[in-house]
């Protein structure tokens, strides 16, 4: 089975374009035989933008694609006209070659990109879940499945992973991703609404509760469609504690409290309801990447991989800003610890 990773919190700010774009990256690199397919789940559309060609390149091509409705939603809009309830035979061609448009992308990366009518589309997505016809929840919740499977079927004679870039709502459209995947990374921030995000993220997908409290059925509405539908769930992978600093001594001790309780319910929760996790043998389930800073920028601004930054000044609207060798080699060992996981 391809394997398909949902990048999700249940919590904003927390890495997620970012991971989703660095991790999708170099696995394509270090995997050239297989397909990388990275799937834009989010309005915002950062991450297609930055595999466009990043800020100004990339966000030209990416209003190219929108206006050609060459996107997640402009396929969503196109069933809602011609045909809700089964698919349109034209699946994949949503799906482009990243290296068409940006030549520094592998070739082996393909995009489905985002858009920001993705967000009106959530109307639609409701519209055809609320219909009266048999099974109208699972048909409006396998949206993105069909353009998944459409694509698996082009690309048969070959692996295909998928990484889903969420939004950190749980809308109609993050249903869409969750369920269209098989695995789950989490990425997370050592504070308080982090670890928030994470407890709703099992409660909303899982229909669990770490702390055993009681429920309402605002949490327990999705799980319950989903087991009706015959939905298998996607089983969570890694934590990932993005702009980690746990291995630096000068880690305020609220950080590493934080980090440490992050840790300590990973283990609790796969302890307690291992059948919620992949059974791969890891190293850990917690993995950390270290603050990008000035290279985040970079890679937004340039859409670079990782791997090809250099230790040189990089103009960024008309400001030079230097690229530290150590930071990139701690950035990519950092990277390549996951993609090793993966």
């Amino acid at each position: 089975m391809n394997k398909k990773y949902a990048i999700w919190n249940n919590k904003g700010g927390v890495g997620k374009t970012f991971l989703t774009y660095a991790l999708s990256v170099e696995y394509a690199l270090a995997n050239p035989d297989e397909n990388i397919i990275v799937i834009d789940a989010c309005p915002q559309a950062n991450v297609s933008e930055i595999i466009l060609g990043g800020n100004g390149e990339g966000e030209e091509k990416l209003a190219s694609l929108v206006n050609n409705n060459n996107t997640i939603a402009g396929y969503i809009k196109e069933r809602f006209n011609s045909s809700q309830f089964s698919r349109l035979g034209t699946e994949a061609k949503y799906f482009i070659k990243a290296d068409t448009h940006n030549p520094e992308m592998p070739k082996n990366l393909f995009l489905l990109s985002g858009d920001i009518d993705l967000d009106l589309c959530s109307r639609i997505i409701s519209h055809i879940g609320g219909s009266p016809r048999r099974e109208s929840w699972k048909t409006s919740r396998s949206l993105l499945i069909d353009l998944i499977d459409s694509f698996e079927k082009v690309h048969a004679t070959k692996k295909n992973t998928f990484f889903i870039d969420c939004n950190p709502s749980f809308s109609n459209y993050t249903e869409l991703a969750i369920l269209a995947s098989n695995r789950l990374i989490v990425p997370c921030t050592a504070d308080a609404a982090s670890i928030r995000g994470i407890k709703n993220l099992i409660k909303l997908i899982y229909g669990l509760s770490i702390e055993n409290e009681v429920m309402s059925d605002d949490f327990l509405d999705f799980n319950k469609e989903a087991t009706i539908a015959a939905f298998d769930l996607p089983e969570i992978h890694l934590f990932i504690q993005n702009r980690s600093r746990t291995s630096d001594k000068s880690a305020t001790k609220a950080y590493q409290a934080h980090a440490d309780e992050i840790a300590n319910m990973s283990q609790n929760i796969s302890s307690t309801h291992s059948n919620i996790f992949t059974n791969t043998n890891l190293r850990s389930r917690i993995g950390h990447v270290k603050d990008g800073n000035t290279l985040a920028a970079i890679i937004n601004n340039k859409g670079l991989p990782i791997s090809s930054l250099k230790h040189q000044k990089y103009d960024i609207y008309g400001k030079e800003t230097q690229a530290n060798q150590e930071q990139i080699d701690t950035l990519k060992n950092d990277i390549k610890s996951i993609v090793d996981e993966l």
